[in-house]
């Protein structure tokens, strides 16, 4: 029914589902927009000049910083629902983007431009609040991933399932596998290692990019051992 829908009536299917109402006044909803992108398609490039704040409502974006030496890391993968920009927003310095993002299935983004938000946003408590809340998941999530950088590559690879198991459920359809990689901070060698070892220990199956999860409780509970 979806496909059948104008980018108007689909936007406004965005807005309902996420209930946006609640935190973006009538004058921010009038200057939502509807972008659609395509798998490996950039949305924007770090430090170019950011002139709209996204909202992801489908599909799936990659965040990741190059480095000078040419490297990256992989900061996230988003998923619907979530918000780029928000932290560019507060930065007291010119608005350039400090990290790259790429869409790494088709993905629809509702954008509006950081001049309507600064005119009609920055005041409203509702939206602040929204913008807030979604900066705090972000600050939550870096955390755990800095209290990971010196666990074994079998601990992360756990934890890492355990979460996505919590959200999504025993089935997960994994990203690719280089990007899950560079965000636990290991090798895709090493992450098709602990793949494999769960799944001959029976704790998970998995075929290309589906893994089902046979026992959670494996999963998140971490023993001494498990860091030697």
């Amino acid at each position: 029914m979806m496909k059948n829908m104008s980018k108007n009536e689909l936007m406004q299917n965005y807005v309902d589902t996420f209930s946006l109402c609640n935190y973006f006044s009538p004058a921010l909803l009038e200057n939502l927009r509807l972008k659609q992108i395509e798998e490996g398609e950039y949305l924007v490039a770090q430090g170019s000049s950011l002139n709209n704040l996204f909202l992801l409502v489908d599909g799936k974006l990659q965040v990741e910083h190059f480095h000078q030496d040419g490297s990256y890391a992989v900061f996230s993968i988003e998923k619907a629902f979530s918000v780029i920009g928000d932290l560019e927003l507060f930065l007291d310095i010119d608005l350039y983007t400090v990290s790259t993002v790429r869409a790494i299935s088709k993905a629809d983004i509702l954008e509006i431009p950081l001049g309507k938000i600064q005119q009609y946003g920055f005041n409203d408590p509702n939206f602040l609040r929204f913008i807030c809340t979604h900066l705090s998941k972000k600050l939550y999530a870096s955390t755990q991933l800095l209290t990971n950088v010196s666990l074994p590559a079998f601990v992360k690879v756990r934890k890492y399932l355990a979460i996505r198991a919590e959200a999504e459920g025993t089935v997960i359809h994994l990203e690719k596998r280089d990007s899950i990689a560079a965000m636990l901070g290991i090798s895709t060698r090493q992450l098709n290692r602990v793949l494999k070892d769960l799944a001959e220990l029976n704790i998970i199956q998995f075929k290309n990019k589906t893994v089902k999860v046979l026992d959670s409780d494996y999963l998140l509970e971490i023993k001494k051992t498990d860091f030697f």
